[in-house]
């Protein structure tokens, strides 16, 4: 089989092995993508190199899904990361719905590369790339709309609860439809399965707790940031 067919085979195997090599590679990527995200932020050039692997990564993606007439209880972007994708690539403006987007695809991707659950196909597939390049692409899109845009009164903690618990009751529905896992409601990762009640309410609550978190580690960068501004102008 050449790599032609690997890219495009619709024949699952197993997901690849990560190992050591992997981790060293994705996550030296991360601190990259923080650094360059945090030092070119304004520059049109940095923000249209994300958009645009995002944009090719979705259409590639979604694209094979369509070809191939993949079941609904995959292919569809119910995922909370790729839901992310679509929201802050396309939503234009500054608005609740993209910020609070943009937090979860960057709390999203260090979750995604730190326990990665991908599709069990062999590399390189596309599904495959895709999970790695479409969450680089993410948390650089997150990073540029947080750092040059974020509002801390667009969204509480009253917001955040309840749009993740909208959310995912949107989800819950679609997997009961469609018999898929979409937003890991169905078979939640290191937690296990605890029932469809149950694992709506872990996982809403888990993923509240950690876009808070990520909220109020934004927050006291963005004011270390703005403290030092006015420091050099003093």
């Amino acid at each position: 089989m050449n790599l032609w067919d690997i890219f495009f085979t619709t024949q699952a195997t197993e997901p690849p092995k990560f190992d050591l090599f992997w981790y060293v590679s994705i996550f030296t990527l991360l601190a990259l993508t923080f650094y360059t995200a945090y030092r070119y932020r304004e520059k049109k050039a940095y923000q249209r190199f994300f958009q645009i692997l995002q944009a090719v990564q979705l259409i590639l993606l979604y694209g094979w899904y369509g070809v191939n007439h993949m079941p609904l209880s995959e292919s569809l972007p119910f995922y909370h990361c790729r839901m992310a994708m679509f929201v802050v690539l396309l939503l234009p403006g500054q608005s609740k719905y993209r910020q609070y987007f943009a937090l979860l695809g960057t709390f999203g991707t260090l979750a995604a590369f730190v326990y990665p659950v991908p599709d069990p196909y062999p590399f390189p597939h596309i599904a495959i790339l895709s999970f790695i390049f479409g969450h680089l692409a993410l948390l650089g899109n997150s990073l540029v709309y947080l750092l040059r845009q974020y509002n801390a009164r667009l969204l509480d903690v009253k917001g955040i609860f309840l749009m993740t618990f909208a959310l995912n009751a949107l989800i819950f529905v679609v997997n009961l439809v469609t018999g898929g896992d979409y937003g890991f409601l169905t078979k939640p990762p290191l937690v296990g399965d605890h029932g469809l009640v149950a694992n709506y309410l872990i996982v809403s609550l888990a993923l509240s707790a950690a876009i808070m978190l990520t909220k109020k580690i934004l927050e006291l960068f963005l004011e270390q940031e703005s403290e030092k501004m006015i420091a050099k102008k003093a």
